[in-house]
């Protein structure tokens, strides 16, 4: 991979992430591609399949639900040509119990030419998620 495009996803991820933050959908849709694809495990308090355009603002939606003041903080970034996998800490209080979270996860987001087609988030503690949602399963 060439220096350029290394920049360009870099770009990319950190516009992505500060549209989000600032809810500006429409920076976040031109973003995206029209298939773009969010999976959500089982488990999580807010699971399943996002897709197309406004899928990010249709889970952010749900998120806020369960969680106060959500954030990210980016820590690294590795790039391929077809993916940015980016290691984060998800900042969040619990609206269920108050707890205030600070959980390491990563995001493999999808790259295809100049716009994301997908991600795929990984949390290290998904029954700590749980607990703090209310929504633990036995």
């Amino acid at each position: 991979m060439d220096s350029a495009r290394y920049r360009q996803i870099t770009e990319m991820v950190d516009a992505l992430y500060a549209a989000t933050a600032a809810g500006d959908w429409a920076t976040v849709d031109a973003l995206l591609t029209d298939d773009f694809r969010i999976l959500e495990a089982d488990n999580m308090p807010y699971p399943g399949e996002y897709k197309g355009k406004g899928a990010l603002q249709e889970l952010y939606t749900k998120v806020f639900a369960f969680w106060e003041d959500p954030s990210l903080e980016r820590h690294d970034l590795a790039i391929s040509e077809t993916n940015a996998i980016v290691m984060l800490t998800m900042h969040a209080t619990s609206r269920h119990n108050g707890e205030r979270l600070a959980m390491p996860m990563c995001e493999v987001m999808h790259v295809r030419g100049d716009r994301f087609s997908g991600i795929t988030p990984y949390y290290f503690d998904t029954a700590a998620i749980a607990r703090a949602t209310g929504t633990l399963r036995p």
